[in-house]
């Protein structure tokens, strides 16, 4: 299926393939797949060889990992205009460390590992410059984990909320929950009675309001204060 126009320009200004010369771009953009998926569609399972890299276009998928005992654990959610996968090529073996499920209908874009491997290696400095920001994924996993391991449920969601506002000009802000509380419980390890209990606890201190999926914030140093540091 051909590319819509329209998501074009957004694909070639991903870190992915913005320093690429245009020919380059164009010989990878001839071998990208352009798919539409339904909700809920698997779109690969862990351990699956890996051949290829995505770009969610519109729409949300849930990256997780299935346990010994079954049990699902999410990993990341991505939004639009993200990638993923794309640091599995570099492996030995390239296989997909979890399973990728669409959460809503998504477009999605996935490019071949193989050319993009053979592209890296004509351009040396656009493979350091993607290096960089594969290290910044890297630490930006590296941080969730530690806020997993080293804060308690509180702590988690309050740095959650603070993290999902874009203008932190102004102390007070307003948002709208773009995922089902049960996903922000999964991608938090915590169960969703344990957050409904979290976010009652909030109201009662007058640290947030919700409405649904809106939440206001009164004072986000108020906030970081109470709960943004490590728990004693």
């Amino acid at each position: 299926m051909q590319l819509p126009t329209d998501y074009r320009d957004q694909v070639l200004r991903q870190p992915m393939l913005s320093l690429f010369a245009a020919d380059i771009q164009a010989r990878i953009m001839a071998e990208a797949q352009y798919r539409d998926y339904h909700p809920m569609a698997l779109i690969f399972r862990q351990s699956d060889p890996a051949e290829r890299f995505f770009m969610v276009l519109r729409g949300k998928v849930k990256l997780f990992r299935i346990s010994a005992d079954g049990k699902e654990k999410v990993v990341e959610i991505i939004q639009a205009g993200q990638t993923f996968a794309e640091a599995v090529m570099f492996l030995q073996k390239p296989v997909y460390p979890v399973c990728a499920e669409t959460l809503e209908p998504v477009h999605l874009l996935s490019f071949s590992n193989r050319l993009m491997l053979e592209c890296l290696q004509q351009n040396p400095q656009t493979c350091l410059h993607l290096l960089g920001h594969l290290s910044v994924r890297l630490h930006q996993r590296l941080d969730e984990l530690e806020n997993l391991t080293l804060q308690n449920a509180t702590q988690r969601f309050a740095l959650y909320l603070v993290a999902q506002v874009k203008d932190r000009a102004a102390d007070e802000a307003e948002l709208d929950l773009l995922l089902p509380k049960g996903l922000i419980a999964a991608r938090l390890s915590i169960k969703p009675e344990t957050l409904s209990r979290v976010m009652a606890s909030l109201r009662q201190m007058d640290l947030i309001e919700t409405c649904g999926r809106h939440i206001r914030i009164p004072s986000m140093s108020r906030l970081l204060d109470e709960f943004g540091g490590n728990p004693a």
